[in-house]
């Protein structure tokens, strides 16, 4: 009996210890991405009166017509991240995929727009100073 309780207490433990290294997690991620994409991306945080706690609700990541949205699911539940195809401001497509692959697709986009707006860059450079 006394080793069932002992196992209850370290399931827990881990347990909460895994809600706040994800709460961590979230946080840290919403902040890298608002100070690398100024402008193309939105985090929503949770305001409680009296509360310290302002946790994410959601990242939303713009590239084009490809949105990235994660959303960390209230009481503890977990995280879902979805893309979706969105024109002229409307979502016309949206898929749920896991966490490991949604931010290894984010990442490729994010380099293919920096690589996109780099040559843009240098083209524009090259065209005002006549080289």
């Amino acid at each position: 009996m006394a080793t069932d309780e002992f196992t209850f207490d370290l399931s827990a433990a881990q347990w909460r210890k895994s809600i706040a290294d994800e709460r961590a997690f979230v946080e840290a991620l919403a902040v890298r991405l608002e100070q690398a994409l100024p402008g193309m991306v939105t985090v929503t945080r949770h305001f409680a009166f009296f509360s310290k706690d302002k946790r994410v609700e959601s990242v939303v990541v713009r590239l084009g017509d490809a949105e990235y949205e994660l959303l960390q699911e209230k009481n503890h539940a977990g995280i879902r991240t979805r893309k979706g195809k969105v024109v002229r401001g409307v979502r016309l497509k949206s898929d749920e995929l896991p966490f490991t692959e949604w931010l290894r697709e984010l990442s490729a986009e994010i380099q293919r727009y920096s690589e996109e707006h780099q040559d843009t860059r240098e083209t524009l450079e090259r065209f005002l100073l006549g080289d």
